[in-house]
């Protein structure tokens, strides 16, 4: 699990001790700006409850290769890790177990999955698409639902960790501006972005946040990112830097399908 002990405990107010336990003179002492903290831990800690009172633990995670334990490792100890290798060597699976993992031990309070929205040449826009922008980012999560049936006991986890945001997706091109605290990033199909979109999203880490940029540089869908290509980027620039992993999978560690590595051994070839 993150490794938050280094500068102490975070501060806990207990469970006697919220916004909505307050008397009316009490509350009435405070300032706005207490009132709002209160408020927010109020909610945090109502969240947390409701996840776990639906049954939703997260299973405990075991690495099925060396890789998938180096990337654990690198997650924990560090605040940026870049995760580079083939599909099918579970790089997404296991930075979502390990974000389920430390939201459930109150390290982080949400997970924001971003994807650039990246396909074929002529692929239309997801703006251009009909339905609610939840229709439209469904595709981009297939990875996140895929995954979360492995990590949970229930059924319904999937849903419910949308639903309340506990799992946020975001697309990329609405990253610029925000601030993400207290949370797990996982910037994943990074192969499919320039240099200057993966700075963009790494100058998006903030407070007590840990950042996973993930991909796999031979599947580049676009001709502009074989010559400027971010993930790769990144992995070279970022790779002597303190407070940062860099993890490279191959061929021998995809645990998805045994054929999966002989089909791309073929296509190497």
């Amino acid at each position: 699990m993150p490794d938050y002990t280094s500068g102490g405990e975070k501060p806990s107010l207990g469970n006697d001790y919220s916004f909505k336990h307050l008397t009316l003179t009490s509350t009435l002492m405070l300032s706005s700006k207490e009132k709002r903290r209160l408020r927010r831990t109020a909610d945090k800690m109502e969240k947390r409850t409701t996840f776990e009172s639906r049954g939703m633990d997260v299973l405990p995670f075991y690495a099925k290769t060396d890789s998938q334990q180096d990337l654990w490792s690198s997650l924990n100890k560090n605040t940026v890790t870049v995760a580079v290798g083939p599909a099918g060597v579970g790089k997404t699976l296991v930075a979502l177990w390990f974000g389920l993992s430390a939201v459930k031990s109150r390290a982080f309070t949400k997970i924001v999955y971003v994807r650039s929205d990246v396909g074929c040449a002529h692929q239309r826009g997801r703006g251009a698409l009909p339905g609610t922008l939840e229709e439209k980012m469904a595709p981009l999560i297939g990875p996140v639902m895929d995954n979360l049936s492995v990590m949970t006991r229930s059924q319904g986890a999937a849903d419910y960790l949308i639903d309340k945001k506990i799992i946020e997706p975001m697309m990329l091109e609405d990253i610029r501006g925000r601030s993400l605290n207290e949370s797990l990033i996982i910037f994943d199909e990074a192969q499919n972005t320039s240099p200057d979109q993966v700075k963009t999203v790494l100058s998006r880490v903030g407070e007590n946040s840990r950042i996973i940029v993930t991909g796999d540089t031979k599947q580049i869908d676009l001709d502009v990112f074989k010559s400027h290509n971010g993930l790769l980027d990144c992995y070279q620039r970022l790779a002597h830097i303190n407070n940062v992993g860099t993890v490279r999978f191959t061929n021998s560690d995809i645990v998805r399908n045994g054929v999966i590595a002989d089909i791309l051994a073929a296509y190497d070839d």
